[in-house]
């Protein structure tokens, strides 16, 4: 089924424009075939790690890997675990940008790949589901291991394709199959419109040759891919046009997840989210609530990327007496409150922004980050929260650092720590914030950039900092087999409060509402972290004192590899912290 949900032809069908010839490659396996033409492709379309689980089924695509691993052409992973598996691809590909496959055997294991490919789809990330199938006559007789697979991720992908892998394979078969991976690779890497691609391929026996030898493909095309995806460079303004803004109205940015970095707007003061490029004129997100204030408010707000943090911001987005702008490419644009004004593709400037604007973002600013610096020093004696946790992580981190975020609290924590700053560079999973996959995620970022900085004496470093139940729930991903590639020097901080500390400060978590909480929200746990990393093979410190934490958060600290850094923390009073937190931040009275 390709992007449209039209059935594809079989590879042994002919491609228009070619001969009719059918160059047949002996008697290798059109199984085998297909493997490698479609891992050729995928290599000159500038792919350079893929992931594998193990399964019979998928032994074609399986060996092809490792063939090209060998041929020094990629880089391979094997997972035993395809959750697990489809984020670490997902964070290979956040970090590098390039199409990553997973590759997985059919049923249920193609199931498994569906948190990662809606997180990898909303949050624009190229990442490849390659999954085998059996053939379609299969479908519906009680075959073993078969399921309707071809449509699993119709909601969840921005491109699919089934490929009939049953027949033999002609030039011009092959000449189609390697053009159509291109189009699943533009589709993935598309400016504004890209994310999860799924390649179904339906193979039939034999899986494997009776030597072990890998099939010689029909040849592509030069050096690069069949078709060259030159329109996949620096993105151009689309046909929704250029908006222009004059600054010397009063102008705040929103920067969200995925915002574009926009020199002309540097100037305008902006508030910013953790995965957002850092602004050169930073204002507290906690100040949201004073730009309510009528003497405060701002005349426009211009929306970049995907804000989804803070409901202080979604309020001021909401507010009708605000002009809101959204900058975004294609029709997938933020639009929450249904407040927006207008949507743009490019944004030019007139005017300089007041200097009593300037001065009142400002002062707006500083007094939201004194009252959290204020208040981690005055809540220090009753026990370290995930705030005091995020602060210590956020306050070591240095120039060159990468840090990978948990969707639940610490991405919320860490933004009231004073995210995002220059030199930093800070990923979470906010296409669709699910708290799955994170510790696979990290793994992956880790890889990459280990790999990308292969010459230097020792890697920079990759911290992961998420909650308790975001551990244990991709704990599995520590999991990683002798001889496979591993972090150099990733450090994963878990503030541990023992459950779900976010549902502390929300409607279920009001005091009128404690009878049952703890059970349903709260959800505790007696897991041994120390126990479960030590099963793993991973290097455990556990501390309760924020002294102790910032010295094991330390730049200079030797990590070999994995390291699981446990703060205790609380819950108990992070509701009351919140709501005093507000009341410093954003007094009711503004002048």
């Amino acid at each position: 089924m390709d992007a449209n949900g039209k059935d594809a032809p079989g590879i042994g069908m002919h491609a228009p424009g070619r001969n009719d010839d059918a160059a047949r490659n002996g008697d290798a396996a059109p199984a085998a075939m297909a493997a490698g033409i479609i891992v050729d492709e995928l290599i000159r379309c500038g792919t350079r790690e893929a992931v594998v689980c193990p399964g019979s089924r998928s032994a074609p695509l399986s060996r092809a890997l490792a063939a090209a691993e060998r041929a020094g052409r990629l880089r391979l992973h094997v997972r035993a675990d395809e959750r697990s598996a489809g984020f670490l691809a997902l964070g290979l590909a956040a970090e590098t940008r390039t199409v990553v496959p997973v590759v997985v055997t059919s049923g249920t294991a193609v199931a498994n790949l569906a948190p990662a490919m809606v997180e990898a789809t909303y949050s624009g990330v190229p990442l490849l589901a390659l999954t085998a199938d059996r053939p379609a006559s299969y479908r519906g007789t009680g075959a073993n291991q078969t399921i309707v697979q071809d449509r699993l991720f119709a909601d969840a992908s921005v491109a699919e394709f089934d490929v009939d892998a049953t027949v033999p394979v002609t030039d011009k078969g092959a000449a189609a199959l390697r053009a159509r991976i291109d189009r699943v690779a533009a589709a993935a890497l598309a400016h504004g419109r890209g994310g999860a691609v799924h390649v179904n391929v339906r193979l039939v026996e034999p899986l494997v040759p009776d030597a072990d030898e890998e099939p010689v493909v029909p040849a592509g095309r030069g050096d690069g891919p069949w078709t060259r995806l030159d329109h996949l460079g620096p993105a151009n303004p689309r046909a929704n046009g250029v908006v222009t803004l004059d600054l010397t109205r009063p102008t705040l940015v929103i920067a969200g997840d995925g915002a574009p970095d926009l020199p002309q707007l540097a100037p305008v003061p902006t508030i910013a989210e953790p995965t957002a490029p850092a602004p050169e004129n930073p204002v507290h997100p906690l100040a949201a609530a004073t730009f309510a204030h009528e003497s405060a408010r701002p005349g426009q707000i211009v929306v970049l990327g995907r804000p989804t943090l803070h409901r202080g911001v979604a309020k001021l987005l909401a507010d009708p007496a605000i002009e809101v702008t959204v900058i975004a490419d294609g029709d997938d644009y933020p639009d929450v409150t249904a407040n927006a004004a207008r949507v743009a593709s490019a944004v030019e400037v007139t005017g300089e922004c007041p200097e009593r604007w300037l001065s009142v973002c400002a002062a707006a600013g500083e007094m939201a980050v004194a009252a959290v610096r204020e208040m981690l020093g005055s809540t220090l004696a009753d026990g370290l929260s995930g705030l005091h946790v995020a602060a210590a992580v956020t306050d070591s981190l240095r120039t060159g650092d990468q840090l990978v975020l948990g969707a639940s609290n610490p991405v919320r924590d860490a933004s009231w720590a004073g995210l995002p700053f220059p030199g930093v560079d800070v990923r979470a999973g906010r296409g669709a914030a699910g708290i799955d996959g994170t510790i696979a995620t990290a793994i992956g970022v880790a890889l990459a950039r280990d790999r990308a900085h292969a010459d230097d004496i020792r890697p920079p470093r990759t911290i992961a900092f998420m909650g308790d139940l975001t551990f244990l729930h991709d704990a599995g991903a520590l999991n990683i087999g002798p001889g496979e590639p591993r972090p150099e020097n990733l450090t994963i901080v878990v503030a541990n409060d023992s459950g779900g500390g976010i549902f502390e400060t929300l409607e279920a978590g009001a005091p009128a509402l404690r009878e049952g909480f703890e059970r349903i929200f709260g959800t505790p746990h007696t897991v041994d972290l120390a126990a479960l990393c030590d099963a793993y093979g991973v290097e455990h410190v556990e501390t309760a004192d924020l002294e102790d934490l910032l010295a094991q958060l330390h730049p200079d600290t030797d990590v070999d590899g994995i390291r699981v850094v446990e703060a205790t923390t609380t819950r108990a009073g992070r509701r009351d912290l919140h709501a005093r937190l507000t009341e410093k931040a954003a007094p009711t009275q503004w002048n």
